[in-house]
């Protein structure tokens, strides 16, 4: 039996002696045990955000990245390591920012203006290069790409998408209509996104470049300067969502793997017993570079009130809720055990 998705949600194809089998296992016709849905987004929330953070400021680590991280919440930060910020503060970028669970994002190296193909290269590949020297993890890997407001940018839309794929890299949204100060200027503006989003079950976000300082006082502030205030009321009101359950607040490499895997995934029941099922989980991307948990919801029998969920070698003893479970799996086709616990 292959579950496949249909309309943003996955439905069950059975047939004949199968059917029949299924329902005596669940005990019920309408329901039969292993119906799998994958969720459209992390956690099964109702929609996704990204934050996302310009020009390697020191506004970011001295405001912005403790905050997220108090709040349990992550962001990308398009860095410039060629920038004169950047390199005065470069152990804060090199040491701690990452470490608070940011993501990097390739801002160029010094965000300077490019006229041609190979200036673009080199600018691009070096910011690339300090990414992954920083950040631990498998080389290569996707790494989110934003494209710097500069005054020249004469490189063709070809030559920057080949350049692009050959270091792994995922333009962003735009930036037009999502600005922080630039486009929206209050807090409900900004939430008023998230809400769009939540409304629409897809994906929203805001770009913000500096972040109010009031200590230390350096007699400047960083580019285009959100207050504190709001940007605070911006996270707790984003944090007031998720804890809802209507909002996955992530990075936008993240986001985009999820978004890539559920387009392409497909669940396959192995086996399937009174005390256990046995299934399968694949995707049609590439899974050197797209190997990011999926949210899946199983039905199981109506007499398990709770279920340990192995794959790879790890465990989990989860919880069933209106006789379902909701779990985190791999798509890499290696089979995933739910077990009736005890």
């Amino acid at each position: 039996m292959l579950l496949q998705r249909k309309s943003g949600r996955t439905g069950l194809l059975l047939g004949g002696a199968a059917a029949l089998a299924w329902c005596a296992i669940a005990g019920s016709a309408e329901r039969p045990a292993g119906e799998t849905r994958v969720a459209t987004w992390k956690g099964d929330q109702a929609a996704a955000f990204l934050l996302m953070f310009d020009d390697s400021w020191p506004s970011h680590f001295q405001v912005a990245a403790p905050a997220l991280a108090e709040r349990g919440l992550t962001a990308t930060f398009y860095i410039n390591p060629g920038k004169g910020e950047y390199q005065k503060f470069a152990g804060e970028w090199e040491t701690n920012v990452w470490r608070r669970g940011m993501a990097y994002g390739n801002h160029t190296w010094a965000h300077a203006s490019v006229t041609n193909a190979a200036q673009a290269e080199q600018v691009i590949g070096a910011c690339n290069d300090a990414i992954l020297r920083l950040v631990p993890g498998r080389t290569p890997r996707l790494i989110s790409y934003g494209q710097p407001g500069v005054k020249e940018w004469r490189v063709a839309t070809n030559d920057l998408q080949a350049i692009l794929d050959r270091h792994h890299l995922v333009s962003r949204p735009p930036f037009t209509g999502h600005g922080a100060v630039y486009h929206w200027q209050t807090a409900p503006q900004m939430l008023a996104l998230a809400d769009r989003a939540i409304a629409a079950q897809g994906l929203e976000y805001l770009v913000i470049h500096g972040v109010e300082r009031i200590k230390p006082n350096w007699s400047y502030q960083d580019f285009w300067p959100l207050k504190q205030e709001v940007f605070f009321a911006v996270l707790d009101g984003l944090c007031e969502r998720r804890d809802q359950g209507k909002l996955w607040i992530t990075d936008h490499i993240t986001a985009h793997k999820y978004e890539t895997e559920r387009a392409g995934a497909q669940v396959k029941v192995l086996r399937a017993s009174p005390q256990e099922l046995l299934l399968a989980l694949t995707c049609t991307a590439d899974p050197a570079l797209y190997d990011e948990p999926l949210t899946l919801i199983t039905r199981v029998p109506d007499d398990w009130k709770s279920c340990i969920m192995t794959q790879s070698g790890t465990n989990a003893t989860l919880k069933i809720s209106q006789g379902s479970v909701r779990y985190e799996a791999l798509p890499n086709g290696q089979t995933i055990s739910l077990r009736k616990g005890e």
